[in-house]
């Protein structure tokens, strides 16, 4: 039986929100693309779309992999990039060297696992016997996870019953229409003490979209946050910040990269190598009581 979320145009709904990090109802326009805006919140500098697609929308966009409304057709399912498979097992094996050093298996679930990259690179850094799982809504990541033979179901936190000491949510944020109700989820599945690797960029701390370096990708991405921002949503979460890790994006080729795209008329920054203020940024944080 055919799946009615993946091929259905359907009407987009829209619904008119306060500020997802302070509640604050005064806002600045910042950006537009794909006939949606993002604006600035004039009390805590927060980013996100407003108005935006109802709830109901989002959710349908998520599991289909696509926003297929009338005035708008966006296929975001993209595609699996092995490269990252390493990349991520660099950066978990420094960000959590105490606990691979420390040699006891451990529990950890990827949540927003896409194609399963993240799960493949834990599982190549956590001691033996560890169990390392990803969750993910999109049918058609999902169904190519499994076909690789990567440990990724499909669901959301409200689907899991089981415990985990790490979660980790990679680039997800952007994602996400309420953050804190997400973080309060992420503390329901985890152990004691569990803690959270978060990753997503500094688009918050930027200022001005022109020095944003590609597109914004909206209503897919709904909120853009700065370091001030998802610390002040940790600590709120009952969150204790355990390390930051920033990582420069603009490196030559990436540089060259963004010149190739503007030429074909991609919304995209130029600028020279080493310049750009973009970020991206991973947080580690543990659970407090």
């Amino acid at each position: 039986m055919a799946d009615p979320h993946v091929n259905e145009i359907a009407e987009i709904n829209i619904e008119t929100i306060a500020c997802p990090l302070c509640a604050g109802e005064k806002y600045s326009p910042w950006a537009a693309e794909n006939g949606f805006c993002a604006v600035t919140c004039s009390d805590c500098g927060l980013i996100y779309v407003n108005p935006r697609p109802s709830l109901a929308t989002i959710d349908r966009a998520v599991r289909a992999g696509a926003h297929r409304e009338e005035t708008l057709q966006l296929n975001v399912v993209s595609r699996r990039v092995s490269a990252k498979v390493e990349q991520y097992r660099k950066v978990v094996a420094e960000m959590f060297r105490d606990v691979v050093e420390k040699g006891e298996p451990i529990s950890w679930l990827d949540v927003g696992a896409g194609f399963g990259e993240v799960v493949e690179a834990v599982a190549k850094v956590v001691p033996a016997g560890s169990r390392v799982e990803g969750l993910e809504p999109m049918k058609p990541k999902v169904a190519q996870a499994k076909a690789r033979g990567v440990a990724v179901r499909e669901g959301y936190l409200s689907d899991i019953n089981d415990k985990y000491g790490v979660v980790s949510v990679i680039n997800v944020f952007s994602h996400v229409p309420d953050f804190k109700q997400f973080l309060q989820e992420i503390k329901g599945v985890l152990t004691p003490n569990g803690e959270v690797l978060l990753e997503t960029g500094n688009a918050g701390d930027i200022g001005n979209r022109n020095y944003f370096p590609g597109p914004l990708t909206l209503p897919d991405h709904l909120v853009f946050a700065g370091e001030r921002h998802i610390r002040r949503f940790l600590e709120q979460a009952g969150f204790e910040l355990v390390q930051i890790k920033r990582i420069r994006i603009d490196g030559l080729v990436y540089s060259i990269k963004n010149l190739v795209k503007r030429l074909l008329g991609q919304p995209v920054a130029v600028s020279l190598p080493y310049t750009s203020p973009s970020r991206t940024v991973l947080f580690r944080a543990r659970s407090v009581s």
